[in-house]
C-alpha cells in the first residue's frame, strides 16, 4: 500500500518567490506539506500540514502535480495554495527556518525533487502525474540525512 504526502507551493504577491520551511528533523528546506492521515482529503492534508508548518492558512487552486516514488511506495500531490490568513510562525514542533526564495536561487539542500516540482508550476504545468525514480545517489543521500 501506498503513502501519500501533501505539499504547497506558496508564491508570494509579486509571484516572484517561494515560501520553503526548513525541516527540524533533518537539516533541508522543503515545502510545506507531509503525510496524509487516514480518512483525510489531499485538500484537507494540504491546509492542515501548511498551518501546522507555517502558521498560514491557506487556500488551495490548483493541482501541480502527482509524483509517483515506487521505490518509496510514495505518491507526492503537490497544489497551488493562496495564502488567505494565519501568521507566520517563528518557531514550530516540526519547523526551524520558514523562508521566501526566488526561484533562480532556491537553496542547496533541499528535499529531493522539489526543484522539479517547483519547476513545473515555473513552466505552467498543471495536473502533471510523473514517476520518480530515485538514484542510487539520491538513496544515499538520504540514508546520510536522516541518521543527522
Amino acid at each position: 500500500m501506498s503513502t501519500h504526502g501533501c505539499f504547497t507551493i506558496i508564491i508570494n504577491e509579486q509571484k516572484n518567490r517561494v515560501l520553503l520551511v526548513k525541516r527540524k528533523d533533518f537539516p533541508v528546506w522543503d515545502l510545506p506539506g507531509g503525510r496524509l492521515e487516514v480518512g483525510e482529503s489531499f485538500i484537507d492534508c494540504v491546509i492542515r500540514e501548511t498551518i501546522e508548518e507555517t502558521g498560514y492558512i491557506v487556500d488551495t487552486y490548483k493541482k501541480i502535480g502527482e509524483y509517483h516514488r515506487p521505490q518509496f511506495s510514495d505518491i507526492q500531490h503537490v497544489y497551488l495554495g493562496k495564502i488567505i490568513g494565519g501568521q507566520e510562525i517563528k518557531d514550530g514542533d516540526e519547523t526551524d527556518k520558514i523562508k521566501w526564495f526566488k526561484f533562480n536561487a532556491l537553496p542547496l539542500l533541499m528535499v529531493p525533487h522539489r526543484r522539479m516540482q517547483i519547476k513545473d508550476y515555473v513552466l505552467g504545468k498543471y495536473n502533471t502525474v510523473r514517476t520518480i525514480n530515485d538514484s542510487v545517489v539520491l538513496l544515499m543521500f538520504i540514508k546520510i540525512i536522516r541518521k543527522r
